[in-house]
């Protein structure tokens, strides 16, 4: 069972900005993020936020899979065990290999990742790991295979599984018997 120290703002309870932004969202997903629900509590900002991250998670300038191993790996190196399930589950809907998902944690020695993937996945651990700039030559890497516009988008959803994963942890949105 959860032991909620921090409350998401619930249906019941919201007030009538807060209620309408989750109803809206709750006819955009099948299932809200428990996240959004927390977020919440600044309805504005989540309805802002909200759109940015499904524009960024449908822009079609990032194949689906290269996005879907990006978020899995930044949720694993942050730990959300409820992003990892969650991820792990779309990944293997658009088609990222069972080979793959089982070698992200250890991806350079694997050869399951063609060069490309691999240089997405060290761009992960940079952003996510490592203070300063990313190096050039990666930067080169990948804007040279997936454009400028690719790599923009690339950044924002490692940018927003980064949130997502560190926010869920913080507040502690999940039940680590849920997810062991």
């Amino acid at each position: 069972m959860l032991d909620r120290i921090i409350e998401p703002v619930s249906l019941r309870d919201a007030d009538a900005e807060a209620r309408a932004v989750l109803d809206a969202l709750r006819k955009d997903h099948a299932k809200v993020p428990i996240s959004f629900a927390y977020m919440a509590v600044q309805p504005r900002a989540l309805e802002g936020f909200s759109q940015f991250q499904q524009a960024v998670m449908s822009d079609p300038r990032l194949d689906e899979r290269h996005r879907e191993l990006a978020y899995l790996k930044t949720a694993m190196l942050a730990g959300c065990k409820l992003c990892i399930a969650n991820h792990t589950a779309k990944a293997r809907n658009v088609g990222v290999a069972e080979a793959q998902i089982a070698a992200l944690a250890d991806f350079e020695p694997s050869d399951a990742f063609n060069e490309l993937e691999k240089a997405i996945l060290r761009y992960v651990v940079h952003m996510v790991c490592e203070a300063g700039k990313s190096p050039q030559a990666l930067l080169k890497q990948l804007r040279d295979a997936l454009g400028n516009d690719g790599v923009v988008v690339l950044t924002q959803v490692i940018g927003i599984a980064n949130l997502f994963s560190r926010f869920n942890n913080a507040l502690h949105t999940y039940s680590s018997e849920d997810y062991p």
